[in-house]
């Protein structure tokens, strides 16, 4: 059985069996999210990603909500511990790249890309994406984002690129108090998003500097919108849930 020790310890003191537990880690390996979440054995079907043959549960997270305005709704709270524990590599790394820090926003962005593409019911091909920053004031363009890196969406957001005219965002993502006006002002009358994530806590592009060793509390909350017209409820509730995921375990953003 493979089990990290962070993830060993919460089993300790929440009295679970790690055995009986299913691991969304590489080779199975069980995560400190899969503790939090209870992810049981047996609870849902298994099913390989990516090239790495790692095995993962297919669950899914539903609405939180009625849907609003056409859209699922789904609010959510995410504790991203796990990228401040193994930021020191990675910061490093990017600061020699940027000369700079990178940002948790940036992991938010990929997180937001490669969920919204895990299922099969949404087959864009070229995903363009509309970043509201600094509380709604600055817009960054991000066409073709599909398979961005998370180092080549900071380099992107660092431009600060602005929308290009009849530019049409699929995923729309908005930063702590932007506002539904804001947003409305940048998207033409007939342009619908397809999925949209805005942040609800004190989320400034800001992240974590090389070295950094105080500790920090990084509590993600947020709400997370699917188009109707777009995608099912049941595939919007496993991109929710996916979502979730890939912010509880940024390893697997890195790997692929």
């Amino acid at each position: 059985m493979l089990i990290s020790p962070l993830a060993r310890k919460l089993c300790a003191a929440q009295g679970k069996d790690p055995t009986k537990l299913c691991g969304s880690g590489p080779r199975g390996r069980i995560m400190a999210a899969d503790v939090r979440r209870g992810s049981v054995k047996g609870a849902a079907k298994s099913m390989p990603t990516g090239n790495q043959g790692t095995q993962l549960a297919d669950f899914t997270t539903p609405p939180t909500r009625e849907p609003k305005d056409g859209y699922y709704v789904y609010d959510a709270e995410v504790d991203m511990s796990a990228l401040a524990d193994i930021s020191f590599p990675i910061a490093v790394q990017c600061e020699k790249l940027l000369e700079k820090r990178y940002s948790v926003f940036d992991y938010v962005v990929r997180a937001m890309v490669r969920a919204c593409m895990s299922t099969e019911e949404w087959t864009e091909e070229k995903v363009n994406v509309l970043l509201f920053e600094q509380q709604g004031e600055q817009t960054t363009a991000l066409p073709d984002a599909a398979d961005m890196s998370i180092y080549r969406i900071a380099r992107e957001g660092d431009q600060n690129q602005p929308a290009p005219q009849n530019f049409r965002p699929h995923i729309v993502i908005c930063d702590a108090h932007t506002t539904r006006a804001q947003v409305a002002k940048k998207l033409s009358d007939d342009t619908h998003p397809s999925f949209a994530l805005v942040l609800r806590g004190h989320t400034p592009k800001v992240g974590i500097r090389a070295g950094r060793t105080e500790p920090q509390h990084h509590t993600l909350p947020y709400t997370f919108y699917a188009a109707e017209t777009c995608v099912s409820l049941a595939a919007a509730n496993r991109i929710a849930a996916e979502l979730q995921v890939l912010l509880f375990n940024p390893v697997r953003l890195l790997l692929h």
